[in-house]
Protein backbone atom coordinates (compact mmCIF):
# COMPACT_ATOMS: atom_id res chain seq x y z
CA UNK A 1 0.00 0.00 0.00
CA UNK A 2 1.62 3.16 -1.02
CA UNK A 3 1.11 6.87 -0.83
CA UNK A 4 0.06 8.42 -4.43
CA UNK A 5 2.54 11.41 -3.73
CA UNK A 6 5.55 9.08 -2.91
CA UNK A 7 4.75 5.95 -5.33
CA UNK A 8 6.84 2.82 -4.47
CA UNK A 9 10.36 3.59 -4.68
CA UNK A 10 12.99 0.72 -5.44
CA UNK A 11 16.48 2.01 -5.46
CA UNK A 12 19.02 -0.71 -6.47
CA UNK A 13 22.32 0.96 -5.32
CA UNK A 14 24.25 -1.41 -6.37
CA UNK A 15 24.59 -5.43 -7.43
CA UNK A 16 28.74 -6.57 -7.01
CA UNK A 17 29.93 -10.36 -6.80
CA UNK A 18 33.12 -11.14 -7.30
CA UNK A 19 32.59 -14.31 -8.83
CA UNK A 20 28.85 -14.34 -9.93
CA UNK A 21 27.19 -11.03 -11.13
CA UNK A 22 24.38 -12.75 -12.15
CA UNK A 23 22.84 -14.20 -9.24
CA UNK A 24 20.64 -11.85 -7.09
CA UNK A 25 22.20 -13.97 -3.88
CA UNK A 26 25.19 -12.20 -4.25
CA UNK A 27 23.78 -8.89 -4.91
CA UNK A 28 22.81 -6.20 -2.52
CA UNK A 29 20.31 -4.16 -2.79
CA UNK A 30 17.87 -1.35 -0.82
CA UNK A 31 14.50 -0.14 -1.57
CA UNK A 32 12.21 2.18 0.30
CA UNK A 33 8.45 2.00 0.73
CA UNK A 34 5.31 3.81 2.72
CA UNK A 35 3.42 1.73 5.03
CA UNK A 36 1.03 3.72 6.79
CA UNK A 37 2.90 6.83 8.05
CA UNK A 38 6.01 4.60 8.68
CA UNK A 39 8.66 4.20 5.75
CA UNK A 40 9.82 1.10 5.49
CA UNK A 41 13.47 0.32 4.41
CA UNK A 42 13.75 -2.52 2.60
CA UNK A 43 17.74 -4.50 2.98
CA UNK A 44 17.69 -7.58 0.31
CA UNK A 45 20.87 -9.41 -0.46
CA UNK A 46 24.60 -10.15 1.27
CA UNK A 47 25.75 -7.46 3.34
CA UNK A 48 29.16 -8.07 4.18
CA UNK A 49 32.93 -6.80 4.70
CA UNK A 50 33.24 -8.47 0.64
CA UNK A 51 30.40 -7.03 -0.83
CA UNK A 52 31.61 -3.54 0.53
CA UNK A 53 28.04 -2.04 0.03
CA UNK A 54 28.11 0.97 2.39
CA UNK A 55 29.07 3.81 -0.02
CA UNK A 56 26.50 2.67 -2.42
CA UNK A 57 24.14 2.45 0.34
CA UNK A 58 24.88 5.43 1.82
CA UNK A 59 24.21 7.14 -1.36
CA UNK A 60 20.93 5.45 -1.61
CA UNK A 61 20.19 6.44 1.60
CA UNK A 62 20.44 10.00 1.52
CA UNK A 63 18.56 10.04 -1.62
CA UNK A 64 15.60 8.68 0.70
CA UNK A 65 15.65 10.97 2.97
CA UNK A 66 15.73 13.54 0.47
CA UNK A 67 13.09 12.94 -1.69
CA UNK A 68 10.96 11.85 1.67
CA UNK A 69 11.15 14.67 4.00
CA UNK A 70 7.78 14.69 5.40
CA UNK A 71 7.95 11.08 7.14
CA UNK A 72 8.80 11.14 10.34
CA UNK A 73 9.11 7.76 11.21
CA UNK A 74 11.54 4.88 9.87
CA UNK A 75 11.89 1.58 10.27
CA UNK A 76 14.25 -1.29 8.63
CA UNK A 77 12.93 -5.27 7.25
CA UNK A 78 16.01 -7.33 6.93
CA UNK A 79 13.42 -10.37 5.44
CA UNK A 80 15.69 -10.31 1.89
CA UNK A 81 19.05 -10.25 3.85
CA UNK A 82 20.56 -13.44 2.88
CA UNK A 83 23.95 -12.80 4.19
CA UNK A 84 25.28 -10.22 6.87
CA UNK A 85 28.04 -9.41 9.12
CA UNK A 86 29.28 -6.22 11.38
CA UNK A 87 28.94 -3.80 7.80
CA UNK A 88 24.93 -4.46 8.52
CA UNK A 89 25.24 -3.28 11.55
CA UNK A 90 27.31 -0.52 10.68
CA UNK A 91 24.95 0.75 8.14
CA UNK A 92 22.05 0.33 10.22
CA UNK A 93 23.55 2.54 13.08
CA UNK A 94 24.76 5.11 11.07
CA UNK A 95 21.49 5.51 9.57
CA UNK A 96 20.20 6.00 12.73
CA UNK A 97 21.89 8.27 14.04
CA UNK A 98 21.42 10.19 10.78
CA UNK A 99 17.83 10.15 11.71
CA UNK A 100 18.29 11.29 15.18
CA UNK A 101 19.72 14.31 13.95
CA UNK A 102 17.33 14.99 11.75
CA UNK A 103 15.03 14.84 15.06
CA UNK A 104 12.87 11.32 13.01
CA UNK A 105 11.94 8.41 14.47
CA UNK A 106 13.73 5.07 14.07
CA UNK A 107 11.36 1.82 14.95
CA UNK A 108 14.10 -1.38 16.13
CA UNK A 109 11.51 -3.32 17.03
CA UNK A 110 10.83 -5.73 14.75
CA UNK A 111 14.33 -6.81 14.47
CA UNK A 112 16.10 -10.08 15.40
CA UNK A 113 17.02 -9.49 18.69
CA UNK A 114 20.58 -10.23 18.14
CA UNK A 115 20.68 -7.16 16.02
CA UNK A 116 19.02 -5.03 18.38
CA UNK A 117 21.50 -5.96 21.48
CA UNK A 118 24.19 -5.05 19.21
CA UNK A 119 22.58 -1.53 18.38
CA UNK A 120 21.93 -1.16 22.03
CA UNK A 121 26.12 -1.71 22.43
CA UNK A 122 27.06 0.79 19.87
CA UNK A 123 24.33 3.77 21.62
CA UNK A 124 26.94 6.84 22.19
CA UNK A 125 27.70 7.46 26.18
CA UNK A 126 26.67 10.45 28.07
CA UNK A 127 30.24 11.81 27.70
CA UNK A 128 30.39 11.34 23.98
CA UNK A 129 26.75 13.01 23.75
CA UNK A 130 28.31 15.73 25.73
CA UNK A 131 31.55 16.24 23.33
CA UNK A 132 29.73 15.74 19.92
CA UNK A 133 26.10 17.64 20.57
CA UNK A 134 25.51 20.96 21.89
CA UNK A 135 21.64 19.79 22.42
CA UNK A 136 20.00 19.55 25.72
CA UNK A 137 18.15 16.64 24.87
CA UNK A 138 15.62 15.10 27.46
CA UNK A 139 17.65 11.56 27.03
CA UNK A 140 21.08 13.68 28.17
CA UNK A 141 19.30 15.77 31.13
CA UNK A 142 17.35 12.92 32.62
CA UNK A 143 20.95 11.04 32.57
CA UNK A 144 22.79 14.33 33.57
CA UNK A 145 20.18 14.34 36.92
CA UNK A 146 20.47 10.81 37.91
CA UNK A 147 24.03 10.84 37.66
CA UNK A 148 24.04 13.91 40.25
CA UNK A 149 21.51 12.04 42.25
CA UNK A 150 23.41 9.08 42.80
CA UNK A 151 26.55 10.77 43.21
CA UNK A 152 24.90 13.33 45.54
CA UNK A 153 22.90 9.87 47.78
CA UNK A 154 26.63 8.48 48.04
CA UNK A 155 27.90 11.23 49.44
CA UNK A 156 25.77 11.53 52.07
CA UNK A 157 25.66 7.63 52.74
CA UNK A 158 30.01 7.60 52.99
CA UNK A 159 29.38 10.28 55.42
CA UNK A 160 26.66 9.00 57.53
CA UNK A 161 29.14 6.16 57.45
CA UNK A 162 32.15 7.90 58.36
CA UNK A 163 30.19 9.39 61.37
CA UNK A 164 28.98 6.06 62.71
CA UNK A 165 32.54 4.73 62.35
CA UNK A 166 33.65 7.84 64.68
CA UNK A 167 30.68 7.44 67.33
CA UNK A 168 32.40 4.06 67.25
CA UNK A 169 35.52 4.85 68.06
CA UNK A 170 34.24 7.27 70.52
CA UNK A 171 32.17 4.08 72.35
CA UNK A 172 35.50 1.83 72.45
CA UNK A 173 34.01 -0.22 69.45
CA UNK A 174 36.20 0.26 66.96
CA UNK A 175 38.68 -1.72 64.57
CA UNK A 176 40.91 1.12 63.96
CA UNK A 177 44.69 0.16 64.72
CA UNK A 178 46.71 3.16 66.90
CA UNK A 179 49.58 2.32 64.95
CA UNK A 180 47.55 3.70 61.90
CA UNK A 181 46.64 6.59 62.98
CA UNK A 182 50.47 7.15 64.00
CA UNK A 183 51.81 6.51 61.09
CA UNK A 184 49.26 8.86 59.22
CA UNK A 185 50.02 11.49 61.40
CA UNK A 186 53.78 11.30 60.94
CA UNK A 187 52.75 11.16 56.82
CA UNK A 188 50.37 14.36 56.85
CA UNK A 189 52.41 16.40 59.80
CA UNK A 190 56.08 15.43 60.48
CA UNK A 191 56.57 14.51 56.42
CA UNK A 192 55.01 17.96 55.21
CA UNK A 193 57.13 20.14 57.42
CA UNK A 194 59.71 21.04 54.44
CA UNK A 195 57.41 22.13 51.89
CA UNK A 196 54.70 24.30 54.27
CA UNK A 197 58.21 25.89 55.43
CA UNK A 198 59.14 26.69 52.11
CA UNK A 199 56.10 28.13 50.64
CA UNK A 200 54.40 30.26 54.10
CA UNK A 201 58.02 31.92 53.91
CA UNK A 202 57.94 32.73 50.39
CA UNK A 203 54.37 33.63 51.15
CA UNK A 204 55.66 36.17 53.97
CA UNK A 205 58.23 37.60 52.56
CA UNK A 206 56.33 37.82 49.15
CA UNK A 207 53.15 39.74 51.39
CA UNK A 208 56.14 41.87 52.99
CA UNK A 209 57.80 43.48 49.48
CA UNK A 210 54.43 44.15 48.15
CA UNK A 211 52.96 45.45 50.91
CA UNK A 212 56.22 47.76 51.48
CA UNK A 213 55.87 49.50 47.82
CA UNK A 214 52.68 50.52 48.56
CA UNK A 215 52.82 51.89 52.32
CA UNK A 216 56.48 53.77 51.50
CA UNK A 217 54.38 55.88 49.69
CA UNK A 218 52.28 56.77 53.03
CA UNK A 219 55.26 56.79 54.95
CA UNK A 220 54.12 54.16 57.11
CA UNK A 221 56.37 50.92 56.36
CA UNK A 222 56.08 49.99 59.77
CA UNK A 223 52.72 48.52 59.13
CA UNK A 224 54.23 45.75 56.95
CA UNK A 225 54.69 44.01 60.15
CA UNK A 226 50.26 44.32 60.92
CA UNK A 227 49.48 43.53 57.20
CA UNK A 228 52.19 39.90 57.10
CA UNK A 229 51.18 39.22 60.64
CA UNK A 230 47.16 39.97 60.30
CA UNK A 231 47.50 38.26 56.43
CA UNK A 232 48.97 34.78 57.75
CA UNK A 233 47.03 34.55 60.83
CA UNK A 234 43.39 35.35 59.26
CA UNK A 235 43.61 33.95 56.52
CA UNK A 236 46.97 33.39 54.48
CA UNK A 237 48.54 30.40 56.98
CA UNK A 238 45.20 28.63 56.99
CA UNK A 239 44.65 28.39 53.35
CA UNK A 240 47.92 27.64 52.03
CA UNK A 241 48.60 24.72 54.21
CA UNK A 242 44.71 23.40 53.21
CA UNK A 243 45.99 24.14 49.01
CA UNK A 244 49.43 22.53 49.87
CA UNK A 245 48.17 19.08 51.78
CA UNK A 246 44.89 18.69 48.86
CA UNK A 247 47.59 18.43 46.90
CA UNK A 248 49.82 16.47 48.39
CA UNK A 249 47.83 14.38 51.56
CA UNK A 250 44.25 14.48 49.66
CA UNK A 251 45.67 13.14 46.13
CA UNK A 252 47.80 10.34 48.56
CA UNK A 253 44.19 9.75 50.07
CA UNK A 254 42.45 8.85 46.56
CA UNK A 255 45.35 7.18 45.60
CA UNK A 256 46.07 4.42 48.29
CA UNK A 257 42.54 3.59 48.46
CA UNK A 258 41.92 3.44 45.02
CA UNK A 259 44.68 1.29 44.33
CA UNK A 260 43.55 -1.25 47.60
CA UNK A 261 40.17 -1.19 45.48
CA UNK A 262 41.93 -2.07 41.86
CA UNK A 263 43.62 -4.62 43.73
CA UNK A 264 40.85 -5.96 45.05
CA UNK A 265 42.11 -5.42 48.71
CA UNK A 266 39.16 -3.55 50.01
CA UNK A 267 37.19 -6.08 48.94
CA UNK A 268 39.09 -8.63 50.79
CA UNK A 269 38.80 -6.95 53.97
CA UNK A 270 34.88 -7.01 54.02
CA UNK A 271 35.56 -10.64 53.50
CA UNK A 272 37.38 -10.97 56.84
CA UNK A 273 34.54 -8.93 58.12
CA UNK A 274 36.91 -5.78 58.35
CA UNK A 275 35.05 -2.44 58.02
CA UNK A 276 37.42 -0.49 55.28
CA UNK A 277 35.76 2.70 57.27
CA UNK A 278 37.37 1.69 60.17
CA UNK A 279 40.41 0.08 59.11
CA UNK A 280 41.54 2.53 56.39
CA UNK A 281 39.28 5.58 56.38
CA UNK A 282 38.95 6.89 59.99
CA UNK A 283 42.80 6.84 61.08
CA UNK A 284 43.41 8.98 58.11
CA UNK A 285 40.99 11.41 58.63
CA UNK A 286 41.37 11.75 61.70
CA UNK A 287 45.25 12.02 61.55
CA UNK A 288 44.69 14.97 58.89
CA UNK A 289 41.90 16.93 60.72
CA UNK A 290 44.59 16.95 63.81
CA UNK A 291 47.38 17.34 61.82
CA UNK A 292 46.62 20.75 59.76
CA UNK A 293 45.83 22.84 62.69
CA UNK A 294 49.30 22.34 63.81
CA UNK A 295 50.61 23.07 60.70
CA UNK A 296 48.52 26.36 60.21
CA UNK A 297 50.22 27.68 63.65
CA UNK A 298 53.26 26.92 62.24
CA UNK A 299 53.10 28.53 58.49
CA UNK A 300 51.71 30.98 60.46
CA UNK A 301 54.76 31.88 62.48
CA UNK A 302 57.28 30.99 59.40
CA UNK A 303 55.66 33.53 57.37
CA UNK A 304 55.57 36.13 60.30
CA UNK A 305 59.56 35.19 59.99
CA UNK A 306 59.63 36.12 56.52
CA UNK A 307 57.95 39.29 57.16
CA UNK A 308 60.44 39.76 59.69
CA UNK A 309 63.27 38.81 57.22
CA UNK A 310 62.19 41.54 54.95
CA UNK A 311 61.40 44.08 57.58
CA UNK A 312 65.05 44.10 59.02
CA UNK A 313 67.42 43.57 55.87
CA UNK A 314 65.38 45.73 53.56
CA UNK A 315 63.47 48.34 55.92
CA UNK A 316 66.15 48.15 58.82
CA UNK A 317 63.40 48.06 60.97
CA UNK A 318 64.70 46.28 64.37
CA UNK A 319 63.55 43.16 65.37
CA UNK A 320 62.07 43.84 68.80
CA UNK A 321 59.80 46.34 66.61
CA UNK A 322 58.62 44.20 64.65
CA UNK A 323 57.65 41.58 67.11
CA UNK A 324 55.91 44.50 68.87
CA UNK A 325 54.10 46.13 66.01
CA UNK A 326 53.07 42.78 65.22
CA UNK A 327 52.00 41.97 68.93
CA UNK A 328 49.94 45.14 68.59
CA UNK A 329 48.50 43.56 65.37
CA UNK A 330 46.73 40.94 67.07
CA UNK A 331 44.51 42.55 69.22
CA UNK A 332 42.77 39.69 70.57
CA UNK A 333 43.57 35.60 70.22
CA UNK A 334 40.65 35.64 68.17
CA UNK A 335 42.60 36.61 65.08
CA UNK A 336 44.10 33.41 65.43
CA UNK A 337 41.33 31.21 66.91
CA UNK A 338 39.42 31.90 63.32
CA UNK A 339 41.84 30.53 61.54
CA UNK A 340 42.35 27.74 63.26
CA UNK A 341 38.62 26.89 62.72
CA UNK A 342 39.18 27.14 59.35
CA UNK A 343 42.14 24.74 59.07
CA UNK A 344 39.98 22.38 60.89
CA UNK A 345 37.18 22.41 58.66
CA UNK A 346 39.85 22.41 55.54
CA UNK A 347 41.63 19.55 56.73
CA UNK A 348 38.16 17.91 57.45
CA UNK A 349 37.11 18.25 53.71
CA UNK A 350 40.41 17.07 52.24
CA UNK A 351 40.40 14.05 54.15
CA UNK A 352 36.72 13.14 53.30
CA UNK A 353 36.93 14.39 49.57
CA UNK A 354 40.18 12.18 48.97
CA UNK A 355 38.98 9.42 50.58
CA UNK A 356 35.40 9.03 49.15
CA UNK A 357 37.18 10.02 45.53
CA UNK A 358 39.85 6.70 46.39
CA UNK A 359 36.61 4.46 47.62
CA UNK A 360 34.39 5.27 44.43
CA UNK A 361 37.38 5.06 42.31
CA UNK A 362 36.79 2.59 39.15
CA UNK A 363 38.84 -0.85 38.45
CA UNK A 364 41.32 0.01 36.00
CA UNK A 365 44.50 2.62 35.88
CA UNK A 366 42.64 5.42 34.03
CA UNK A 367 39.74 5.82 36.12
CA UNK A 368 42.30 6.03 39.18
CA UNK A 369 43.71 8.72 37.59
CA UNK A 370 40.99 10.18 37.27
CA UNK A 371 40.12 10.22 41.09
CA UNK A 372 43.13 11.22 42.04
CA UNK A 373 42.68 14.59 39.77
CA UNK A 374 39.30 15.11 40.57
CA UNK A 375 40.25 14.67 44.25
CA UNK A 376 42.78 17.65 44.22
CA UNK A 377 40.67 19.58 41.89
CA UNK A 378 37.33 19.50 44.04
CA UNK A 379 38.91 19.51 47.58
CA UNK A 380 40.59 23.14 46.17
CA UNK A 381 37.29 24.29 45.12
CA UNK A 382 35.25 23.63 48.31
CA UNK A 383 38.74 25.32 50.46
CA UNK A 384 37.76 28.18 48.21
CA UNK A 385 34.28 28.29 48.52
CA UNK A 386 34.18 27.91 51.89
CA UNK A 387 36.70 30.25 53.24
CA UNK A 388 34.69 32.63 51.21
CA UNK A 389 31.81 31.84 53.50
CA UNK A 390 33.95 32.16 56.99
CA UNK A 391 35.06 35.70 55.63
CA UNK A 392 30.99 36.76 54.96
CA UNK A 393 29.99 35.37 58.08
CA UNK A 394 32.78 36.77 60.33
CA UNK A 395 31.88 39.60 58.21
CA UNK A 396 28.15 39.70 59.15
CA UNK A 397 28.85 39.22 62.64
CA UNK A 398 31.39 41.75 62.84
CA UNK A 399 34.06 39.21 64.56
CA UNK A 400 36.20 41.13 61.93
Amino acid sequence: MFNDGFGQKMLKTAKTSTQHKQEDSSAFALSFTIQGKVGVISLLGVWTLDENPTVQAKLAFQKILDSNHTVKTFSFDLDGVTTWDSTLIAFIHKCRNQLTSKEKLTQIDQLPSGIIRLLDLSKPTLIEKKQNEFSLSLELIDETISYFRKTFFAVFEFIGDWLISVINLICGRTKARLQDFVDSCRICGASALPIITLISFLTGLTMAFVGSVQLEKFNAKIYVADLVCLAMVREMGALMVAIIMAGRTGASFAAEIGSMKLNEEIDSLKTFGISPMEFLILPRTLSLIIMIPLLTVYADLVGILGGLTVGTLVMDFSVIHYFEQSQMALQSMWEVYSGLIKSFVFGLIIALVGCFKGMNSGTDSASLGRSVTSSVVTSVTLIVITDALFEICFSYLDLR
